[in-house]
């Protein structure tokens, strides 16, 4: 679980890596700019469907799992 906002960057950053992109690249994927990426990232700013969709575009999908 990721439970800040630098374990997010590293995290992300990590699976763009594993997957050959980096933060301009996805930030042309998604239409906007690298600074705007970058900075979304730092903050953790993203909202679900975002997210869904940079998972969707790593081949990932975001599976909700009840604990027990």
């Amino acid at each position: 679980m990721i439970s800040n906002k630098i374990e997010f960057e590293y995290f992300l950053k990590g699976k763009l890596a594993e997957n050959g992109l980096n933060i301009s690249k996805l930030a042309e994927k998604l239409g906007t700019s690298q600074a705007n990426i970058s900075q979304r990232i730092k903050k953790a700013s993203f909202d679900y469907i975002e997210l869904s969709k940079i998972a969707d575009m790593l081949g990932y999908d975001i599976e909700w799992i009840k604990r027990k």
